[in-house]
């Protein structure tokens, strides 16, 4: 998107990015992304950022990038991007826009140049239609432009071969399965097998055809996302995938998707990764010391083969958060409304009429249900302690609203988080509990 240059004072222009910006970018993200003080460069951010530049995304332009210049200088001192994607929510489709890549020259930091940049962000985003904006950083920062930590963001465990040397194939897996390369053939056969994560988990990002083919084949060799494709076939039928990079010069390997599809169980499909994992690992030893590089299973700490496996798998890495923003939280809740409605049924509030009123202390929210189906949701201003049917303190809803935390666990963590009866609790579950979590492998 594009817009008009925003004079900021002190030699200071906000102003959409155009391709001959592209090196001053990506050289900046490198400085700011890597070690400031021992002067090392963060060199896949920088390919990443090329890349988007070029198009191998083609759902970003030059212009969905915001830079901050300093006209006495010509230097680019602040930037980020805005990533469109679409997250399917229990089924249901629903627009995001991802914020990325967000950073500022140290001599130019506490000026407000990130708060700018959000501002004309979210515009850009609010214009889109996205319902949800989402972003990965620094912890608590976000909170100030209005994210609140919403979900789970990978988190799984690290691991090495000798660990993963527990696992060995079953005497008929050599007949049964075997493993190749992903090639441009097989884009269509990954594609509908990652289609199942959408049945596992809550909440997950939707994948087409496009996508998988330009985050395997499209991208340039130092991307952070240099992904490359395993695909596990049985009795020639492809069954399962997993997608890995390396890191740190090849001394970590980083494995961020492994899906089934529901030709094959997730006991026989784990197995068969792992061993062939070992095989993969054995590829990149240091180049000096020979050693073999660290596993990072970055695929969540919800993913089903951490019910089947446990010591192989290593030190369990505890997930992080993606911060959220919902600017209309009400046209979310109707949009979202086949899924609550859903939930009611066969319930104990199965065809309820009333309203649920939820309290943000300092603002609130209405939802009115009729016979079971939701027949309004909209913004009350703030609401009464003893009319409400449960508080919430500012933003906090976010978590129970995407299921990262119940309400229960709402309780304890916040002590002025609560609903006002047992059966207001009880709904509250009903409608917004748990469902598989989130499996949101990042779309670059």
């Amino acid at each position: 998107m594009t817009s008009t240059p925003i004079d900021l004072g002190d030699n200071l222009i906000l102003r959409s990015a155009t391709i001959d910006d592209a090196e001053q970018v990506a050289s900046l993200n490198e400085y700011v992304h890597g070690d400031i003080e021992k002067g090392e460069l963060e060199k896949p951010i920088g390919a990443w950022t090329r890349d988007l530049f070029r198009g191998y995304n083609s759902e970003i332009q030059p212009s969905d990038w915001t830079v901050v210049e300093d006209t006495s200088t010509g230097k680019i001192v602040s930037t980020m991007c805005l990533m469109p994607q679409i997250w399917n929510i229990a089924g249901i489709e629903t627009p995001v826009g991802q914020i990325e890549i967000v950073g500022t020259h140290p001599d130019y930091r506490r000026r407000g140049l990130i708060r700018q940049q959000f501002d004309l962000m979210h515009q850009w985003s609010d214009s889109r239609g996205d319902l949800i904006s989402a972003v990965l950083g620094i912890p608590n920062y976000y909170r100030q432009f209005g994210y609140e930590m919403g979900l789970d963001a990978e988190g799984g465990s690290t691991t090495s071969v000798d660990l993963l040397k527990q696992v060995k194939p079953n005497e008929s897996d050599s007949e049964n399965f075997t493993w190749r390369d992903v090639t441009r053939d097989y884009v269509e056969d990954v594609t509908e097998i990652y289609e199942s994560i959408h049945d596992r988990a809550f909440i997950s990002v939707k994948r087409d055809r496009a996508i998988v083919e330009k985050e395997l084949f499209n991208t340039s060799p130092d991307n952070v996302f240099n992904w490359k494709g395993r695909l596990l076939e049985r009795g020639g039928t492809p069954v399962a995938y997993y997608v890995y990079a390396t890191e740190d010069d090849a001394k970590r390997l980083r494995v961020d998707q492994f899906e089934i599809s529901p030709r094959v169980n997730w006991f026989d499909a784990s197995r068969n990764f792992l061993v062939d994992l070992q095989t993969v690992a054995r590829g990149y030893p240091e180049p000096e010391s020979g050693a073999l590089p660290k596993i990072q299973l970055n695929i969540g700490s919800e993913h089903p083969i951490f019910n089947i496996y446990s010591q192989p798998l290593g030190v369990l890495d505890p997930p992080y958060s993606w911060y959220l923003r919902v600017p209309d939280l009400p046209k979310l809740v109707m949009h979202l409304k086949p899924v609550f409605e859903q939930r009611l049924v066969g319930s104990e509030f199965d065809s309820w009429t009333g309203e649920l009123l939820l309290s943000f202390y300092r603002d609130g929210m209405s939802i009115k249900f009729e016979n079971g189906e939701i027949s309004s949701a909209e913004f009350t201003g703030a609401i009464q302690r003893a009319k409400a049917s449960a508080l919430f303190p500012d933003l906090t809803f976010l978590q129970v609203l995407f299921g990262n935390r119940s309400i229960e666990q709402m309780k304890v963590a916040y002590r002025d988080a609560y609903a006002s009866s047992k059966a207001m609790e009880s709904l509250i579950g009903i409608l917004f509990g748990r469902r598989g979590g989130a499996a949101i492998t990042q779309v670059s």
